[in-house]
């Protein structure tokens, strides 16, 4: 293995690392210190995505085998975003780490050469739902899996002895095919490694095993905190840094070539944050709960353009404000599983209710419905007739959340301001339907 793995020089002070994914660490991200060398980041995916700064930021990444999978299905979108900026940090010398105990692995099919004899359509779906499989493909790299875990293994780099003599154990092995190699091997319980490291661009990626049991936080913590005193050291010991002075170009070629690279840099940057406006409106539809009932009145204040303020007897509410700070509307956010809850109707009327309100103060009702479809389509379903009709009488407006988000759609694209916004929100009732072409549309329709 080549030992000279070049760094971003950004790194070389202290290192920067982040934590990703509940997958890796469960609920205990706040229990999560900062190493003496290092400032660490923890971000409990999917909670918190839009947090993610460029991956080109930190020393070392660790994650979860399959982070972006989960009962709610595999988040395709921000995996291959992540993905992406997992090139973009290899290239600047990053160390990204997969951890992994149980994963699935392809079937096996005597046919399929190509593939390290792994069935192709088993390929396909786990390059879809597991960030590791999809790199390890590119790497030529087959995962296998027993029965029973590996719990003892040789220990082949030292460093790592304090944390996989403890939580080194996974169901999991490797074994290359085709033009794969194992740049340095760390762990194996025989010629088939659990865990390896391997040189990409100027960077890093590790695979490792970590039997995490998440119902005891004290030894998860430690489990977590070992790994990252091991790796950071392994990185140490493996880098090779070059003076500040060297940095800049030697060859008349490679100068030209690097304000290509620079340029291609800037227009990607500009890319990304025209498309991070559009991801975060697309969060809010994934969103349940607690989360949601958070996001949803920040999003309308920065995205919208109009004033809101937090309830004060329910968690789920909040006001709507005019320019003076009054507040002309009461709102509830509330999210279901299937279909948008005629209870949830109701709870807002009470709620207008238990404020002294009359029954023509505004009410607002932002129902997030049909969080576990497969698909946009299957989600984007329309308010029950009867349910709007219900609330139309009562003097309450219903928004999907896919209205909410096109509601913005709308106002960037010139289509109706935050004055208007404000004055169709506060005078409607019944369901704001808002279609895909940004149509807005108010049921029912009163003659």
């Amino acid at each position: 293995m080549n030992n000279g793995v070049n760094v971003n020089p950004a790194t070389i002070s202290k290192h920067k690392v982040l934590l990703f994914g509940r997958k890796l660490f469960s609920d205990y991200e706040s229990r999560i210190y900062s190493h003496s060398n290092a400032d660490i980041d923890v971000i409990p995916f999917p909670d918190e995505y839009y947090d993610l700064k460029r991956l080109a930021n930190y020393t070392l990444v660790v994650t979860d085998y399959a982070p972006f999978h989960d009962q709610r299905g595999v988040h395709k979108e921000q995996q291959n975003i992540f993905d992406k900026l997992a090139v973009e940090a290899l290239e600047a010398g990053t160390t990204i780490c997969f951890v992994h105990y149980d994963e699935v692995v392809p079937r096996e099919d005597q046919y399929s050469h190509s593939t390290g004899y792994m069935d192709e359509d088993d390929c396909t779906e786990l390059k879809e739902s597991q960030l590791g499989f999809r790199i390890l493909s590119k790497l030529s790299i087959r995962p296998l899996r027993a029965d029973q875990p590996f719990l003892t293994s040789t220990i082949k780099r030292g460093v790592f002895q304090p944390f996989l003599s403890k939580w080194g154990a996974s169901h999991n092995c490797f074994m290359t095919y085709e033009d794969g190699k194992f740049d340095d091997i760390i762990v194996g319980p025989s010629e088939y490694p659990m865990g390896f490291s391997m040189q990409a661009r100027r960077g890093l990626i590790i695979f490792l095993p970590f039997q995490r049991d998440f119902k005891r936080e004290k030894d998860l913590l430690q489990g977590i905190h070992t790994l990252l005193d091991c790796l950071l050291t392994y990185i140490t010991k493996m880098q090779e840094t070059l003076p500040d002075w060297s940095t800049t170009s030697f060859f008349k070629e490679e100068e030209l070539l690097y304000k290509e690279y620079q340029q291609i840099e800037e227009d990607l940057q500009r890319k990304s944050d025209e498309i991070k406006p559009f991801a975060v409106a697309k969060q809010l539809l994934c969103q349940a709960e607690y989360k949601l009932e958070q996001t949803v009145p920040d999003f309308i204040q920065e995205h919208l353009g109009i004033k809101t303020e937090r309830g004060d007897h329910y968690a789920e509410d909040f006001w709507i404000l005019n320019d003076s700070g009054e507040r002309i509307a009461i709102c509830e956010v509330k999210s279901h599983v299937k279909g948008c809850k005629r209870s949830s109707i109701y709870s807002i009327f009470s709620h207008r209710d238990t404020n002294k309100l009359d029954n023509t103060f505004p009410a607002i009702l932002f129902v997030n419905h049909h969080i576990q479809t497969a698909s946009w389509a299957a989600k984007d379903r329309p308010i029950n007739k009867e349910d709007y009709q219900v609330a139309a009488k009562d003097n309450i407006l219903v928004l999907r959340i896919e209205d909410l988000v096109r509601l913005w759609a709308a106002k960037r694209n010139g289509l109706i301001s935050s004055d208007a916004l404000l004055i169709t929100l506060t005078t409607s009732k019944g369901w704001l339907k808002v279609d895909s072409s940004l149509n807005i549309n108010l049921l029912p329709v009163v003659s």
